[in-house]
């Protein structure tokens, strides 16, 4: 008898715990998660990938500079929110829900601020900085791909 209730007890003990995950993850699956964005992981990670005629050009302290100036551009069109301060679905109202940055234009601002500095940085080096850095950011989920009319 006493084998019953241990085997019971096991089971209901098995079934609470296995309905108490279930619905815990059912529930973290609707939410969305923000992407915090760490500037020195990305400046690594884009240091490690350009080519060494883009990495001959530019220092690392240069490609720095150049992702602060593309968040920048992030940032002047209210596409940019604080870490801590709106989270997941609600970090975007309803006017940054269908806002589109042309890449182009975003490039364009980056490549001007680079040479209007004291010493001019490469502008192709510029580029594929941009592009990398493009690519991180599409990769880690902060910002869609390309339309399919850019492709």
């Amino acid at each position: 008898m006493i084998w019953l209730f241990l085997l019971l007890g096991i089971f209901l003990v098995v079934a609470i715990a296995l309905a108490f995950i279930g619905s815990t993850t059912r529930r973290l699956e609707q939410n969305a998660f923000p992407v915090v964005f760490e500037l020195e992981d990305a400046v690594d990670w884009i240091a490690e990938q350009l080519p060494v005629e883009a990495a001959s050009q530019l220092t690392h302290d240069e490609v720095g500079t150049i992702a602060r100036w593309w968040l920048e551009y992030f940032d002047q069109n209210g596409l940019a929110t604080n870490h801590g301060l709106e989270l997941g679905d609600q970090a975007l109202s309803d006017e940054t829900k269908e806002k589109v940055i042309e890449i182009d234009d975003a490039v364009d601002f980056v490549v001007e601020r680079s040479l209007n500095e004291e010493q001019p940085l490469d502008s192709v080096a510029v580029v594929v900085v941009v592009d990398l850095l493009r690519i991180y950011l599409t990769e880690m989920g902060a910002i869609t791909g390309m339309t399919e009319e850019e492709q």
